[in-house]
């Protein structure tokens, strides 16, 4: 019952973190030549995933790229529920993977583990990884628009599969986490923090991490002031016609 009643306190939260990050993106879209790669990274995914569900079928040719995607979703997924065990202290006994789903067997649970995945951009990492690998082996190499592009890629692959992974199948992290409504509030907003730190990272003039979140918080203040004034009111109301 608490973290029913916390999830829907965060809800305003989230969803006002949620905009703020799409107002970022677009923000950037708008104003820095720099983010071509990066907005063409998404957009290649963001289409190849749309024609890859338009053409979803069992079998055959144009299911594969779909199905490949999904293993490859599922795959990083089960590790990043391993690596938040892990980083809990925990053991992790089996890892199986599927293009139907997964399941991570550690010792460790609880909402920072169940969740990890879904606001946790796994792949988006591995590029990280990748380039700064890169750089150091050869400095000489000109590789930002090729990080740029597989960055805004995969940060792309994690909002669409994520977004797939719950709204398609029933998830047991959600319930693990402390049910459905908590795990959701927590999940929009850690994506929305997400959404405006990669874009503060990755081009720092254009985007203001931290009067996004203030604006954020302003607007869940507000919200919340909002209700309990109509609630007041309602609440005065009902005595009149009582009395």
């Amino acid at each position: 019952m608490l973290r029913l009643v916390l999830g829907v306190a965060l809800m305003p939260l989230s969803a006002a973190l949620a905009w703020a990050g799409a107002r970022a993106l677009a923000g950037v879209a708008l104003s820095s030549t720099a983010a071509a790669p990066f907005l063409a990274g998404g957009g290649l995914v963001a289409a190849a995933w749309l024609i890859a569900r338009g053409l979803d079928s069992e079998s055959g040719a144009a299911a594969r790229p779909l199905r490949a995607a999904r293993w490859f979703y599922v795959l990083g997924h089960e590790l990043t529920h391993a690596l938040a065990a892990w980083s809990r202290g925990g053991k992790v006994f089996a890892i199986k993977v599927g293009e139907n789903g997964g399941h991570a067997d550690v010792s460790h649970g609880g909402a920072f583990v169940a969740l990890a995945p879904y606001c946790v951009p796994f792949h988006a990492l591995l590029v990280v990884v990748a380039y700064r690998a890169l750089v150091w082996l050869k400095p000489q190499a000109r590789a930002q628009p090729l990080f740029l592009l597989m960055i805004g890629a995969a940060l792309a692959f994690h909002a669409l599969m994520t977004w797939e992974a719950l709204t398609e199948a029933r998830q047991p992290d959600l319930d693990a986490a402390g049910g459905a409504v908590f795990s959701l509030a927590v999940i929009v907003a850690a994506n929305g923090l997400l959404a405006l730190a990669a874009l503060k990272a990755l081009f720092p003039d254009a985007v203001n991490f931290s009067g996004g979140v203030s604006a954020a918080a302003r607007q869940a203040r507000d919200f919340w002031l909002a209700a309990g004034e109509l609630a007041r009111r309602g609440w005065r109301a009902a005595r009149g016609r009582a009395g």
